[in-house]
């Protein structure tokens, strides 16, 4: 429990001098014989799986961290550290974790390499879903950080394609026809504009704050929705920036693979799932930390068995142990 906690086998030893004193090196023995004896359970038959991978640290080593998790019940199917990340060792992980003739349902970011790699392990079989919060991202990135309200406005009908942001384009599209009234003076039209912009700012994170003190997340829209916000987009392509235009292809070349969820009900549309595992078993900013690969796979190991609640809290305290001698009574 306190190596799940990040404690350190210093500061473990330091406690253990309270009830029974033990070096560093004897606990750390101890612990990796533990950790070898512990078996995770396996999902067995999944069809629904979300993949990704992480970057950790061995020292000043890179490793890879290659993660299938289970969509329905969110539990790992397998979670391994490699030297690398080449296509070859991609396609021996997923042979070897899941069932290559029976169709699978699949969810990744944008790599490159993954349809080639899927298609060569799965063959007719695969179903590939890109991540919708990746596409998100890679829109977000195209546009800079100080933006304008037209541009502002086209970010937002571009993340509308899939997502329902109606209440932050009718904000925008009010704004824009005001500015119409104070373009003329620019060092006033500067000023209003910083200032609107922080008021949107504001009316976004409201509408944040009242999603998540509803617990809902942001709407998907329909497919028919979501293809007609895309196609009125099309329609005025060439007005657009390049970097917009590259992206609307983009998202025109690969439509089918970022809407297959609408053809099977409860199939996911992100990878936030995954995502979500990552920050809890292994945060950003401890990632780096570790020495051996040991020490990562054991970190990856201690969350696996905190989520299928093997890492129970005892049923009695030293102190309850210690009052059942007859001793400690009197």
């Amino acid at each position: 429990m306190l190596r799940y906690h990040s404690v350190s086998y210093d500061g473990i030893s330091d406690i253990m001098d309270f009830i029974y004193p033990r070096s560093r090196s004897t606990i750390l023995r101890a612990f990796n014989e533990k950790m070898e004896q512990e078996n995770i359970p396996s999902s067995e038959n999944i069809r629904i799986v979300h993949y990704d991978e992480q970057h950790p640290k061995e020292g000043c080593c890179q490793k890879y961290r290659l993660t299938i998790l289970d969509a329905k019940t969110q539990r790992t199917v397998a979670d391994e550290l490699f030297g690398d990340k080449s296509p070859e060792t991609i396609k021996k992980f997923l042979r070897k974790n899941l069932d290559t003739s029976e169709p699978v349902f699949i969810v990744t970011d944008f790599d490159k390499r993954y349809p080639d790699v899927l298609r060569e392990v799965f063959g007719e079989k695969l179903v590939h879903q890109y991540c919708l919060m990746h596409l998100n991202k890679l829109i977000v990135s195209d546009f800079s950080k100080k933006t304008t309200i037209e541009q502002e406005l086209l970010k937002y009908r571009l993340l509308n394609i899939f997502y329902n942001r109606e209440n932050e384009i009718k904000f925008l599209e009010e704004l824009l026809s005001e500015e119409l009234n104070v373009i003329m003076n620019e060092e006033k039209h500067q000023e209003w504009s910083n200032k609107e912009i922080k008021e949107f700012n504001r009316f976004r994170y409201k509408l944040k704050l009242e999603r998540r003190r509803k617990k809902e997340k942001i709407p998907l829209n329909s497919l028919e929705k979501a293809k007609y916000n895309f196609n009125k987009l099309m329609e005025n392509i060439r007005t657009y920036e390049e970097v917009i235009q590259k992206r609307l292809w983009m998202i025109n070349k690969h439509w089918l693979n970022l809407t297959l969820f609408h053809y099977l009900p409860g199939a996911p549309a992100t990878n936030n799932p995954i995502e979500s595992y990552y920050s809890k078993s292994l945060k950003t900013d401890s990632k780096k930390q570790f020495r051996t690969n040991k020490g990562i796979e054991n970190k990856i190991k201690l969350t696996q068995m905190r989520r299928l609640n093997l890492l129970k809290k005892p049923k009695k305290s030293f102190l309850e142990l210690f009052r059942l001698f007859i001793p400690f009574k009197l």
